[in-house]
């Protein structure tokens, strides 16, 4: 850094760095840009990254996520609020009236793919695992139940209660049509609502928008669930 103060090209240097928003992993670009009037062919602009600081424009890696960049991930997150936000209540461009509106919030989870250990509460107490009187013996010899009361840090919570019973392939292929799942969701919501209103698809964006916000989020037995705000 001393030796960083020193350099002619400190400024602009600083000045990449405080662009960046403090991003931990910015990206380097190199390259040339040139802009040129349509009609007469004339050149108008012309940028390379020879005459940045150690020839590259540093730009922000804009990641979602805190572990990999928390200053970008921060930036999404708040950005993020304020379109959500909006949605909800008015502002940036969307009227007040708006909170008027019909509105859910939903949980979308996977189905099971076999008994995984869990942490259960009921009125601030914690409940057996999967406590069952007479539990069955799996083929391979396990006893399908559990009766310990899990930690919140219990490395055992999201593991199988029978590793070799447990569909590890359809827990796979879920959390990777996920999002093709969700999209046909979409699609499936509007059909059924524009049933329900004796209205075509077509007929039902001229009269209504079903707008969408949602989080994916993986449980503690690795699986993708989706928690979505629904408006009209």
């Amino acid at each position: 850094m001393i030796h960083r103060l020193n350099q002619p090209d400190y400024d602009r240097w600083a000045c990449q760095i405080k662009r960046t928003g403090g991003c931990r992993q910015p990206i380097h670009l190199r390259g040339n840009v040139e802009h040129y009037d349509q009609a007469t062919g004339q050149l108008l602009h012309r940028y390379t990254t020879r005459t940045e600081p150690n020839g590259v424009l540093r730009v922000p890696c804009k990641t979602r996520r805190a572990s990999r960049c928390r200053a970008c991930a921060e930036t999404y997150r708040a950005d993020t609020y304020q379109l959500v936000r909006a949605g909800l209540v008015g502002g940036k461009g969307v009227p007040e009236t708006v909170n008027a509106h019909p509105c859910l919030f939903v949980t979308l989870t996977a189905p099971t793919f076999g008994a995984v250990h869990m942490r259960r509460e009921k009125n601030g107490k914690v409940l057996p695992c999967h406590a069952r009187r007479n539990a069955e013996t799996c083929p391979h010899g396990h006893v399908m139940s559990c009766t310990a009361r899990h930690s919140a840090d219990d490395p055992r919570l999201g593991e199988p209660l029978c590793p070799d019973c447990y569909d590890y392939d359809g827990s796979v292929l879920f959390n990777a049509i996920s999002p093709e799942l969700w999209r046909r969701f979409t699609l499936a919501l509007r059909r059924r609502f524009a049933r329900l209103n004796g209205l075509t698809v077509k007929a039902l964006r001229e009269q209504v928008m079903i707008s969408f916000a949602k989080v994916a989020e993986y449980q503690r037995r690795g699986v993708v669930h989706f928690h979505a705000v629904i408006r009209l």
